[in-house]
């Protein structure tokens, strides 16, 4: 890795330049100076100077200091990123003013042969089958669950309405305490996913039957309440259902939605699997492209950058598991060790913008107002906001700018990936 981003000056201000600047600040100082037994205006230079000794020092300071960095920055010819930190400064009225200046610059970035990267760039396709599955979900989702018109005992493929008690006889605390109480549940005889002793036991039951019996739950149970214990069920057979699943025909298609026939719902269905389907492959590609940029160059990411985008990240987090109902367990997470995950995630993610502005920049790619418009068009759409609203919420030029500066990394990351996959 290159070396880092920080760059350190040690400026020296002329000690003539100083006293002017000390001698302009004092007379503003005297001008609007109310001391007792002086009128407005008339009280002596010294006497003001001694007065607001720290106050006039402290803006030469701030008047000064900047204008030497910033003039020293433009003559070394770097783009600063953040705010300079200032150190070691020393300074008197009849000296010049000495101090350190450190502040992160934008690395320069020498592009490599990008044009050489190769990355497969899928076309996908959708099956017949594909779609012929979906179909299948679906009837699946839409069945009903009826009462059998005859009566007979339960058998495999049959739905089994139970009442459920399990009990844990080791439990210390309360041993009578049930563990499980279901009132009224669906069991599925025969089935796979059906703990074998319900299989076992419910099979040839009749309507109205107690059976009991008890479950060994092995430590791997996809349960986790369940794993590694042992429940005493007393199940009640409520009654015996078959499922019925709807037939694939044209009326089921208009169940679905605002299709006609059967042929339309497939052919919706094809277009968003395959929509879909590309969105994925599309991405996919664009993910090893930039990671082929990042191992392409070799250059230091200015921590200022790094650590902004982290706090992103890890606001997008909180929100995103804010939304899913997770505040409770924001405790128990393990913050420092997440933000360094993050970290890692950000640091790259810069790297990546980096390139792409050069890339821009080599292809001379721009962004025009209609694709502006267009992105705003879309950021409402998402929101389910009017697009005024996000005109008047994105109403700066610093606003502006971010979404075009974002339009444009992606439109070179799209040629570089059109070059990638020739």
């Amino acid at each position: 890795m290159a070396d880092s981003c920080l760059r350190t000056m040690e400026i020296e201000v002329p000690a003539d330049v100083v006293q002017k600047k000390v001698q302009r600040i004092a007379l503003d100082y005297q001008r609007h100076a109310r001391l007792p037994g002086f009128r407005q205006g008339k009280a002596p230079l010294s006497l003001i100077q001694r007065r607001y000794e720290e106050d006039i020092r402290g803006q030469a300071l701030q008047d000064l200091v900047p204008e030497y960095v910033e003039a020293e920055v433009r003559e070394k010819k770097w783009t600063p990123v953040g705010t300079p930190s200032v150190t070691d400064v020393h300074f008197a009225t009849d000296a010049p003013l000495r101090f350190k200046a450190s502040v992160e610059v934008m690395p320069e970035i020498i592009l490599g042969d990008y044009a050489s990267l190769k990355v497969h760039h899928e076309r996908t396709t959708v099956s017949d089958e594909e779609i012929a599955d979906t179909l299948k979900r679906m009837q699946a989702e839409g069945a009903t669950y009826v009462n059998l018109e005859e009566t007979r005992p339960v058998q495999d493929g049959d739905f089994a309405s139970l009442a459920v008690v399990g009990s844990d006889p080791s439990a210390a605390a309360d041993p009578d305490k049930p563990a499980v109480t279901l009132d009224d549940v669906l069991c599925e005889i025969g089935s796979e996913d059906t703990v074998k002793e319900f299989n076992d036991n419910l099979r040839g039951a009749n309507a109205g039957d107690m059976r009991t019996f008890d479950v060994v739950y092995p430590e791997d149970f996809r349960d986790t309440r369940l794993a590694g214990k042992t429940l005493a069920y007393q199940v009640k057979v409520l009654g015996i259902k078959k499922k019925q699943v709807p037939e694939l025909d044209d009326d089921f298609a208009k169940e679905m939605g605002p299709f006609e026939s059967l042929d339309a719902l497939r052919t919706r269905i094809r277009e968003d699997m395959g929509r879909h389907k590309q969105n994925e492959a599309d991405e996919d590609a664009r993910r090893r492209l930039r990671k082929g940029l990042n191992e392409l160059h070799d250059f230091p990411v200015p921590e200022t950058l790094v650590e902004k985008q982290t706090d992103r990240r890890m606001d997008r987090l909180r929100r995103q598991l804010a939304s899913q109902g997770m505040e409770q367990q924001f405790g128990s997470v393990d913050w420092p060790k997440v933000r360094t995950a993050q970290r890692e995630e950000a640091e790259q993610e810069i790297k990546t913008s980096l390139i792409l502005e050069q890339i821009a920049d080599k292809e001379n790619l721009e962004v025009t107002q209609a694709e502006v418009d267009a992105e705003i068009e879309k950021l409402a759409t998402s929101t389910g906001t009017q697009a005024a609203q996000v005109r008047a919420r994105l109403s700066s030029p610093e606003a502006i700018d971010r979404i075009k500066d974002q339009l444009r990394i992606g439109k070179a990351l799209d040629f570089a990936l059109q070059a990638a996959s020739k």
